[in-house]
């Protein structure tokens, strides 16, 4: 009748991955005590991990409503609300997590993310602030404020942050990469240049603070298009996650972009192979299905580029049907499309994908280029129009 030792042993199962029998632990638990909160909170957590989500909320909610009223469960409530993109639900129960036990960084942290990602950001340095002031050993809490005040372009705000979090932990070479960053962002190129080959003499560098240092140069000579030396910058980026056997998709996307610059097409089209090696609905990817039969137009191998065209787009249409949400699907099928000649129906899906989202500046800039395409200079200009009161670019999508 000792509740204590079931418990204990659907933990340790629990902790094996041996469900079934950790279920079986807590049932036994609620034999003796059926409204017991703890043992409904512990079925919750054995129910989503074996699948079944919605029977592991109500649990969740059961546990409450029978007093294990911890910040754990709301905090697992609050992930499974984020993990099914209900993001108030997310916030609300992160909200109560911390009215709990307000020392937890990891809970505080979780929301503040929330809160940029939707572009709640007095909300955002509110919790910052208050991260800070319950955990000041916390990286996070500095680096999150760095990059909520540099959105804002509060530029010296931010450099005081960072300065403020150096003084507290000088050997991290991750806030000297923020303040590189900064001047980055202030267009102090030559200053961010020799701040970066500094951190790599006067501080501890791991593969990934140099792998950072590389990607941050490459971005400089990106700006002053020195694009032969963005190739080398991102190839050496490249190259140090090799040696963790890693594949660099965004240094690889990027060397991508730049020999397209360079009109090195042969190099365009091993970058494109490369990542559509990878899987899933990464932008890189789905760009790289694009880029490849691109770089064969541009060879004069146009019976080769349309063919590669038309697995494309059978290809994006897979991955809007698999992500119903995800745009990028959407835009490269217009431009493969329209690549291919297929205006009517590249007008078409543009149509479509405004009406999906008339706040998408580049829905109303791709369909533009369609239209003059099809010589419908008027109705594209007005389309351009609305991109630019949207805050998009006026000008026209190019594919580099």
């Amino acid at each position: 009748m000792n509740i204590d030792v079931y418990l204990s042993k659907g933990v340790a199962y629990a902790n094996l991955e041996s469900y079934e029998p950790a279920k079986l632990e807590f049932e036994k638990v609620l034999k003796i005590s059926k409204n017991n909160g703890i043992a409904l909170f512990h079925l919750g957590n054995i129910e989503i991990l074996s699948g079944n989500r919605a029977r592991g909320i109500e649990l969740f909610n059961n546990a409450i409503a029978n007093g294990f009223d911890d910040a754990q469960v709301y905090f697992s409530l609050g992930l499974m609300h984020e993990e099914a993109d209900s993001d108030e639900l997310a916030i609300r129960n992160y909200s109560k997590a911390i009215l709990k036990d307000s020392n937890r960084a990891d809970i505080r942290i979780r929301k503040v993310r929330l809160l940029i990602k939707n572009n709640l950001l007095p909300e955002a340095l509110q919790t910052i602030d208050e991260l800070i002031l319950s955990n000041p050993d916390v990286f996070e809490g500095y680096h999150l404020k760095f990059l909520v005040l540099v959105s804002q372009e509060k530029y010296d705000d931010a450099e005081n942050v960072i300065n403020d979090a150096m003084k507290l932990f000088p050997k991290d070479a991750a806030f000297a990469l923020d303040k590189a960053s900064l001047m980055i962002t202030r267009k102090e190129y030559d200053a961010a240049l020799k701040y970066l080959d500094s951190i790599k003499c006067d501080m501890e560098t791991d593969q990934d603070i140099r792998h950072s240092i590389a990607m941050e140069k490459s971005r400089i000579y990106a700006y002053q298009q020195k694009m032969d030396m963005a190739i080398s910058a991102l190839e050496e980026a490249k190259a140090i996650l090799i040696e963790k056997n890693e594949f660099d998709i965004e240094a690889t996307y990027l060397l991508m972009n730049c020999y397209l610059n360079n009109e090195d097409f042969e190099k365009v089209i091993n970058a494109a192979k490369e990542l559509k090696k990878v899987q899933g609905e990464d932008y890189y990817v789905l760009a790289a299905y694009y880029y490849e039969p691109f770089a064969l137009k541009q060879m004069g191998k146009l019976d080769e580029a349309n063919n590669l065209f038309e697995e494309s787009v059978s290809y994006f249409r897979g991955e809007s049907l698999k992500y119903p949400n995800n745009v990028d699907s959407y835009a490269f099928r217009i431009m493969s499309l329209r690549e291919l000649g297929k205006l009517e129906k590249a007008l078409e899906l543009s149509d479509y994908l405004v009406n999906v989202n008339d706040k998408l500046p580049e829905a109303h800039i791709l369909r533009a280029t369609v239209l003059e395409a099809l010589g419908r200079k008027g109705e594209a200009k007005e389309e351009r129009n609305i991109a630019a009161s949207l805050g998009g670019l006026t000008a026209e999508i190019s594919e580099n």
